[in-house]
């Protein structure tokens, strides 16, 4: 008997590593280009989602798998160099090859679906290739790249280029904000609950979202997005629940000072034992005019971690984003729950490093949770600051269990938020949890934003919200009436005008200025040019004084006036579409810029993003969506500005995950082969 079941395994796993055959795959295109993919299994449905996703971006895809083969600084230069040298740092090939045994069948079946998706894209797709040597890549390569990409989300990098006084590399994975907002029946006019997905992640590049709807056969349909190279969705909404993800703060990870051995080299204190320090190599290539040159960089391990030398001493990194490969097996159990208990289930496997997460479903329940897996530290120490690194009692060995992390599940408020600030302001000021509560060790936020601050005045008036209050609030571009920057920029708003002459007008627009960030409001226009030049100062009355004066200097050199609304200031811009749009930054529908050219017009470039809204109440629930520019990184494609308008209009296109709808209306219907 023992022999049969194990040839029964041994014939599943043959199944399940079967070569896929695109013909049972439908590619289902809707008016918009968004790609909504059918198949029996869903590693067949991965495979298409590989074919379909670099249909629409095969470049960006190509620099995250290029990443995760160690070969960014041959296709890249020195910044990619940067990054293979982070990605060997911190032992994302070695947790592959140690954790990759640790991950279900199930999974590792819908990689390898993946895989087989984007090595068949390439073959057939040659002259897209961006390095003859990428391709094929295998699901090591994948598991790699993510390794990399969720430490450089947790914000590794900017640890390790503090040690070595420079970037490590230009993370791209680096947002500015996000919003997660779920309402309860109870909070609406409607029946319904609402959950708003608005993450503020770049418009391109290898953290940008990507719009997709995965159906398959094994129970598999969800609309949501996800990053390049990525087998499953990270947030969205399936037929019985949905959830958003923002970033937030905890005391992720910890930086340990080593105690040197003073005769032996290379030698640490440790428990009054002496250890010798393991000395690694990270091998590089970088293109040097056209040339792979190989050169190599030494790092060190640690019983901490990983470990850089400066002329500080040595210093190790020790942060849970690199201890274990499930989290993106947990990303793609939570897409397949259907009700908060099975959610709750996933979630609390804690394999995610951090992350808010607000849900909402069609049972009306709505949930939110300030995920992170947490070391249990000693009282005694600073973990803000540099730690000794001589001493187990400073080393990583147990972490918080899910339930003691701050979460709430249906407050009566009948709402929960999280817009990156503390998670100890989520709903009703009376039913917030107590930050005293919990371990001042796990270092969450303390810290309200303008966003959240904005958020919450709208939502502690006593009354129910139709959907069209629902999105009258998600598109807010209102501050609140003192604001929450860094920088002090309230003491703009307190100088008396009168009392200097040189610049009262700019004073006067200011302070009778709405606050409202407008594309077509002169204040809104000044106020952009006042946060720019505001930005990483200590501002007194002095200071502020000369920074009005420079703003001032500045528009009347560029336009010979002060009156300069915002749509002079900033578009929103893709290859030769260009729109005026609102926003400004940290309003809840905000908008960041950068320069196009040596004037004081920008584009944007991060932002609002993908946005989706849910509904559930009887039946599928009812969507809504929108991204940046289009769902194609192809400029000859009709769907590389096609939703832009709607985007600056704050306009949402319907969705669905009806699949008799979606083929009914379908634009185009194929399977993922060369046509």
């Amino acid at each position: 008997m023992k022999y049969i079941f194990l040839l029964f395994s041994f014939l599943s796993c043959l199944q399940l590593y079967a070569q896929i055959s695109a013909d049972k795959i439908d590619i289902v295109r809707d008016k918009w280009g968004v790609a909504h993919i059918y198949a029996e299994t869903d590693a067949e449905v991965a495979y298409g989602l590989a074919w379909a996703h670099a249909e629409d971006d095969f470049k960006t895809i190509q620099s995250t798998l290029l990443a995760g083969k160690l070969m960014a600084g041959r296709q890249f230069g020195k910044d990619g160099a940067g990054i293979d040298f982070f990605t060997q740092f911190i032992g994302a090939p070695e947790v592959v090859k140690e954790k990759k045994n640790e991950l279900s069948p199930e999974f590792l079946a819908l990689l390898d679906g993946y895989i087989q998706g984007i090595n068949s894209y390439a073959e057939n797709h040659n002259k897209e290739v961006l390095h003859r040597k990428l391709f094929p890549v295998s699901d090591d390569d994948l598991l790699t790249a993510f390794v990399l990409s969720l430490s450089a989300m947790s914000g590794a990098d900017k640890i390790v280029g503090d040690i070595v006084s420079n970037k490590s590399f230009n993370n791209p994975y680096v947002g500015i904000g996000s919003n997660g907002i779920a309402i309860s029946k109870s909070k609406t006019t409607t029946e319904e609950s609402f959950l708003a997905v608005n993450s503020h992640q770049p418009f391109e590049g290898p953290a940008s979202w990507y719009e997709v709807h995965l159906n398959s056969e094994e129970g598999w349909n969800i609309l949501g997005s996800l990053f390049p190279a990525s087998p499953t969705i990270f947030h969205g909404v399936n037929e019985n629940l949905g959830w958003a993800h923002t970033v937030n703060h905890p005391d992720k990870m910890d930086v340990y000072q080593l105690r040197m051995h003073p005769d032996k080299k290379e030698h640490y204190y440790f428990d009054g034992e002496v250890l010798e320090l393991e000395k690694r190599r990270a091998k590089l290539k970088v293109k040097i005019l056209g040339i792979p040159i190989p050169i190599s960089k030494t790092y060190y391990e640690t019983v901490y971690g990983p470990t850089l030398k400066n002329d500080n001493g040595y210093f190790s990194l020790s942060f849970s984003a690199n201890q274990d490969l499930k989290a993106i097996q947990q990303w793609y159990e939570m897409t397949k729950t259907k009700n908060l208990q099975e959610f709750k289930s996933v979630v609390s496997q804690l394999y995610l490093p951090d992350f808010n997460i607000v849900y909402a479903d069609k049972e009306h329940h709505i949930y939110y949770v300030s995920n992170a897996k947490l070391p249990i530290r000693d009282p005694y120490y600073n973990w803000k600051n540099v730690l000794p690194g001589d001493t187990s009692v400073t080393q990583w060995r147990n972490y918080h269990s899910f339930n003691e992390l701050p979460q709430y599940t249906d407050p009566k408020a009948g709402y929960l938020f999280n817009m990156n600030n503390s998670p100890f302001n989520a709903t009703a000021y009376d039913e917030n949890l107590d930050s005293l509560d919990f371990p001042s060790e796990m270092g969450f936020s303390l810290k309200d934003n303008n966003r959240s601050i904005r958020f919450q005045n709208l939502m502690s008036k006593e009354r129910k919200l139709s959907y069209e209050d629902f999105k009258k609030i998600k598109f807010d571009i209102q501050y609140p009436n003192e604001f929450q920057f860094k920088e002090n920029v309230n003491i703009f708003f307190e100088l008396n005008p009168e009392d200097y002459p040189e610049i009262e007008d700019y004073l006067t627009i200011i302070k009778n200025w709405d606050r409202k960030a407008e594309k077509e409001s002169v204040g809104a226009g000044l106020m952009k040019v006042l946060i720019s030049n505001a930005e990483g100062k200590d501002i007194d009355s002095t200071t502020a004084i000369e920074i009005v004066k420079k703003s001032q200097s500045q528009l009347i050199a560029e336009f010979g006036t002060i009156e300069v609304p915002l749509s002079e200031l900033q578009i929103h811009k893709r290859g030769d579409t260009k729109m005026t749009i609102d926003g400004l930054p940290d309003v809840i529908a905000p908008m960041y810029t950068q320069k196009i050219g040596s004037g004081l017009k920008e584009k944007t470039y991060v932002g609002e993003s993908y946005i989706l809204l849910a509904r559930f109440g009887e039946g599928l629930p009812k969507l809504e969506s929108i991204m940046p520019y289009g769902t194609s990184s192809k400029p000859e494609s009709p769907h590389y500005t096609d939703q832009m308008e709607m985007f600056v209009n704050k306009e949402l296109k319907p969705m669905t995950l009806d699949k008799k709808e979606i083929y009914k209306n379908a634009a185009k219907i194929y399977h993922p082969q060369v046509e």
